[in-house]
């Protein structure tokens, strides 16, 4: 009877530690699921879709810097798809950008337009392009007089890209169907086909001008075809750097000279105030923002796709890259 009482003891002992085991295990489990749970959506919260800067408001702690300074790992992120940049003045041989997705997220104290913003770099005949080794940066003129006839034939408002900025810092509607035209770098054929047919549907546009490549060869622009460009009421500049350097490459003083020597040749060929900028390979992070800000700079045109544009990242604005395809398959 002893010798039963005891193993009856340690089998109920036995029993009740695989109890223990047990209800240890699932709490292991359950605390396992929560922690990949908070991993999950503190991924989602600081890195999004990965197709647009997410929209936050500005941390009070730089409420030193006006209307949302837009401070994001993207913003580093975007930096460090400089590393594939061309040398010295080389041009960029990027990709048409495919048809935005809707995946745009923005925070309630955001003030947000839905304005889509057309890149484009050059506009010139497809065997033209070819022939020169410049077919992924250009668009066929005849595509693009398509292309603006469109806009015209639609209903569309292009503005320049200053009243888009102003309309951001004020709180102020644009109306509907409101978009803004950009070309970068300041190639010839902006002035020998683009703007013959921007004139002829009597649209606005924007030249991103690195002043310093300006004459440099023929493919560029002359400072005479800037004037006249200007003289025809349909342009509008902003700063490009000098040399299409991207700043968030250091030193300081290069990136100072990038932008004040751009600011001031743009200025004095064109008579206007030149304090919108782009950045060169849609390069920047938070020293080009601070800096830009420190000089006076009311908005900023990064290369990160979006057609809603929001007071929280007006320096770093979202652009369209845009192909030989109808606007439509863009979203416009």
């Amino acid at each position: 009877m002893r010798q039963i009482k005891k193993s009856n003891k340690k089998t109920r002992k036995a029993g009740r530690t695989q109890d223990n085991l047990r209800i240890n295990y699932r709490l292991l489990n359950t605390a396992l699921v929560v922690l990949i749970l908070i991993l999950t959506i503190s991924y989602s919260v600081f890195f999004g879709d990965g197709n647009h800067l997410p929209a936050r408001s500005a941390p009070k702690a730089f409420s030193q810097f006006p209307l949302g300074y837009h401070v994001s790992l993207r913003a580093e992120a975007a930096t460090k798809s400089a590393s594939t940049l061309p040398k010295n003045n080389e041009t960029a041989t990027q990709s048409p950008t495919l048809p935005p997705e809707n995946t745009e997220t923005f925070v309630p104290d955001d003030y947000c337009l839905r304005v889509p913003v057309l890149m484009y770099h050059h506009i010139q005949p497809e065997a033209t392009a070819k022939a020169l080794g410049q077919i992924s940066l250009s668009v066929d003129n005849g595509v693009f007089a398509q292309q603006m006839a469109y806009l015209a034939q639609n209903g569309y408002n292009t503005i320049w890209a200053s009243d888009l900025i102003n309309a951001l810092r004020t709180h102020t509607p644009l109306p509907p169907k409101t978009v803004v035209i950009t070309m970068d770098d300041g190639y010839k054929d902006n002035y020998t086909y683009a703007l013959p047919i921007l004139e002829q549907y009597h649209l606005k546009a924007n030249l991103m001008l690195a002043s310093g490549l300006v004459q440099s060869n023929p493919d560029m622009l002359a400072w005479n075809d800037i004037s006249a460009m200007k003289s025809s009421g349909v342009f509008y500049f902003t700063n490009h750097t000098w040399s299409h350097w991207p700043i968030s490459k250091g030193p300081q003083s290069k990136i100072d000279f990038e932008i004040d020597t751009a600011q001031t040749e743009i200025q004095q060929h064109t008579g206007q105030t030149v304090n919108v900028f782009t950045y060169p390979y849609g390069a920047f992070n938070n020293n080009a923002i601070s800096t830009l800000i420190s000089k006076g700079y009311i908005g900023s045109f990064s290369t990160i796709p979006g057609h809603y544009q929001c007071d929280s990242f007006i320096m770093s604005l979202h652009r369209t890259r845009i192909g030989n395809a109808p606007l439509s398959d863009y979203g416009i």
